[in-house]
């Protein structure tokens, strides 16, 4: 059994371990040590960081009463010196505990229980029994900040089945044996063998960035501490140099934003107009050009980056007169159309002509359209020899 020096001493940073074992892990050499200080992945909150002796650890793996250090290389002797990364450490007891804060605010704001929570590298998250509201989300951050910032005492300790049944705990615990209790004065209770500060203080702060809707529940992603003032830090500077590319304060930042919103909306709205007439004067040119076919005329044109919805209006204008079949292709798209009056059906040529350009699409008998990245023009020329004379 390896003795989990982290429970007795959270802020050990460096230690000295006996090897009892020697292994390979997922490929990788890893060694068992008759103690440690190195957290494994557990309960939500991923494993520490740092050295043993002249390996770097790479992960550390609860099996059983043993912890399997994953090391980069196999270190030489017996005796091996461990030293903890310290920020990471320090990063997953600010995260994890402001957790329970959170969760604990949850509870007392909005009767909404915590049913898993997840570490990440960059964000936290806590999934809810039941949905909650923004209202919630702001009043649970501002308990949980008050709390922190009132520097609550957090007290650590083992408990039989039988005491903990008399504490006021969050959520039952789910274990055998001596179960691990970690208490924030008397705002947060819950069976924990995760690592914490000594005071709610040293969590700093907790920032809640979101929420998500579920079936049935939530979820609220947050940072805490370090990761808070990084994140704020960050915000700032985005809010900043968006302000400046559009002359703007932080604090006119969304006026502008919307301002810049309608005019380009308005902007849209004038270019379509301006295509739509451009896409006519280019239907009454190509019309000009077409090729007499039996009981119709041809018109056979790239639009050399012309989008679909361009070479669709120009395709609708010229088959809107009748006799008329136009095979058009723009920017890695292709149209088909033919006049109401002519009886040819587009579909099995539009298939074919779509094939060649590895591309998709469909439409009704007299009117098929689509896109791929292949040969615009080449498919266009298939589907003239394939309409032949009518």
């Amino acid at each position: 059994m390896t003795q989990r020096l982290f429970y007795d001493d959270q802020y050990l940073r460096e230690f000295t371990g006996t090897v009892v074992k020697r292994l390979t892990h997922d490929g990788k050499p890893a060694v068992i040590l008759d103690r440690t200080a190195f957290y494994p992945t557990s309960g939500g909150q991923p494993n520490d960081t740092g050295t043993l002796g002249s390996a770097r650890v790479l992960d550390v793996v609860e099996q059983g009463e043993e912890i399997v250090h994953v090391l980069d290389l196999d270190p030489p002797g017996d005796s091996l010196k461990g030293a903890i990364h310290w920020d990471r450490r320090l990063d997953h007891m600010q995260q994890h505990h402001g957790q329970h804060l959170l969760s604990a605010a949850f509870v007392e704001i909005a009767h909404a229980e915590t049913a898993s929570f997840h570490l990440g590298d960059e964000t936290c998250t806590i999934d809810l029994d039941k949905a909650v509201t923004p209202a919630d989300l702001d009043a649970a951050e501002d308990r949980t900040n008050r709390v922190i910032w009132e520097n609550r005492a957090i007290a650590i300790g083992y408990f039989t089945k039988e005491e903990v049944a008399k504490l006021p705990l969050r959520k039952p615990p789910q274990v055998e044996g001596k179960i691990r209790v970690v208490r924030a004065g008397d705002f947060d209770c819950s069976a924990c063998c995760g690592t914490h500060p000594r005071s709610t203080g040293e969590v700093g702060v907790a920032l809640v960035l979101g929420l998500e809707k579920g079936k049935g529940g939530a979820r609220v992603s947050f940072v805490c501490g370090h990761r808070a003032v990084a994140f704020a830090r960050k915000s700032h500077a985005i809010l900043r140099g968006a302000g400046a590319k559009i002359s703007s304060s932080r604090l006119e930042l969304e006026a502008a934003i919307e301002r810049i919103q309608a005019e380009a909306g308005e902007a849209r709205k004038a270019l379509r107009g301006a295509e739509k007439r451009l896409a006519g004067l280019d239907a009454v040119e190509l019309a000009a050009t077409a090729v007499a076919k039996g009981k119709a005329r041809i018109v056979v044109k790239v639009l050399d980056g012309r989008e679909l919805e361009y070479i669709r209006a120009v395709a609708t204008e010229i088959v809107a007169k009748p006799g008329m079949i136009a095979l058009i292709g723009g920017a890695g798209c292709i149209v088909l159309g033919r006049s109401q009056d002519l009886g040819v059906d587009l579909r099995p040529i539009g298939k074919e002509a779509l094939a060649a350009i590895a591309g998709k699409g469909g439409g009704p008998a007299n009117f098929v359209q689509g896109g791929g990245p292949g040969d615009v023009k080449a498919a266009l020329t298939l589907a003239e020899q394939k309409i032949g004379v009518l």
